[in-house]
């Protein structure tokens, strides 16, 4: 009895590990994730401050073609003019002459507006992609590491699961399903008692079940969490080392 629970000791103590590199394998891609998102929102700033660049490009363009045709009107206006036969002609070609030329400068001075502001929207773009390039390669440079960092644990968790296999095999079949059931259940399927106390769920035992248990021979489980009993004493301090454990 007391080899089982060896075994089951040892089993467990490979378990424990092999959980906590599973978790570890979880959490390593999890870690890029707050960086990824960043990425994700500085690409869509540009992606969008770069299409409000060309729209506002698209407009400066039209606005310069408009002020063409209104010089274009300011002479044919002038021309008028010239060939005015009577106050009333000269006065409304002046009229008209005014008109193009006010509407001319207004026009320049909102492109002049837009220009700068495109000159400022050009010098933010630049900062932004610097940004979201040196982003980038820091995102690179940190998926390449947790992909290192998972293959290493997978080649543990490899060498584990052999371990494990080696130790399991050793247990009889229905001990070895009664651990296996309980520690998908609580995590930890084998506890010591102490002082007549399950250290599982630290409920007191009945004096009889401890009894049972101080004898050895057999292996009970806790009335209230199911978990797999043993006394410290019946066992060596340090676990059974079988010839397939895990290297450390």
């Amino acid at each position: 009895m007391k080899d089982q629970l060896r075994l089951l000791r040892e089993l467990q103590v490979i378990d424990s590990r092999l959980t906590e590199v599973r978790k570890s394998i979880d959490a390593l891609p999890a870690r890029l994730e707050p960086a990824k998102q960043d990425l994700a929102r500085l690409e869509a700033m540009l992606t969008t401050e770069r299409t409000q660049l060309a729209e506002t490009e698209k407009w400066r363009v039209e606005q310069e073609e408009l002020i063409k045709r209104e010089e274009d009107a300011v002479r044919q206006a002038k021309a008028k003019l010239q060939q005015s036969r009577n106050t009333k002609d000269f006065s409304a070609a002046s009229r008209e002459v005014e008109n193009k030329r006010r509407m001319i400068s207004e026009r320049e001075d909102e492109l002049v507006k837009v220009i700068d502001a495109m000159e400022a929207t050009r010098a933010r773009l630049t900062q932004r992609e610097s940004d979201v390039a040196a982003l980038r390669e820091k995102v690179t440079a940190e998926e390449a590491e947790v992909a290192v960092k998972v293959a290493e644990l997978r080649k543990e968790m490899a060498v584990h699961e052999g371990g494990r296999g080696a130790v399991a095999s050793q247990v009889p079949r229905d001990l070895l399903r009664r651990y296996e059931l309980v520690q998908k259940r609580r995590g930890l399927a084998l506890v010591p008692v102490v002082e007549g106390s399950c250290k599982g769920c630290f409920m007191s035992l009945p004096p009889q079940l401890s009894n049972i248990i101080a004898r050895g021979t057999s292996i009970e489980t806790c009335p209230s969490c199911q978990r797999l009993l043993y006394r410290p004493e019946m066992m060596d301090d340090a676990p059974a080392q079988s010839s397939a454990e895990p290297a450390k």
